[in-house]
């Protein structure tokens, strides 16, 4: 089975787009479409929904982590849990929520 390294994205508004998988940080729901934000703190607006990038990510090491957020584990810097509930915290500090029903499958996908 061949790696996947990159992802050919149609956005909303520059026609296709294509994106390393290094590069990405993590993916937002966003209604139908799905906000792309990556490394360099850019961000595109992708014409597929999350689902259809959870599907297409599901053998890599992207996991979704709530309703609305898939992550990157490569750019997974520590978990954190408070309060407020359970976090990822990505290297470049931004925190992404993870909800109650897929903190087990982050900390299996953790081998924690």
């Amino acid at each position: 089975m061949k790696v996947r390294t990159q992802i050919a994205v149609k956005t909303a508004n520059s026609g296709i787009r294509v994106v390393m998988l290094p590069d990405i940080l993590y993916l937002k729901s966003e209604g139908r479409y799905t906000i792309i934000n990556l490394k360099d703190n850019t961000s595109l607006v992708a014409c597929k929904n999350l689902g259809i990038y959870e599907e297409l990510f599901k053998d890599i090491n992207f996991i979704r982590v709530h309703n609305s957020y898939i992550v990157n584990f490569q750019h997974l810097n520590q978990i954190i849990r408070d309060s407020g509930g359970q976090h990822c915290v990505l290297f470049n500090d931004k925190m992404i929520p993870i909800s109650n029903r897929k903190f087990s499958k982050v900390k299996e996908h953790l081998h924690y």
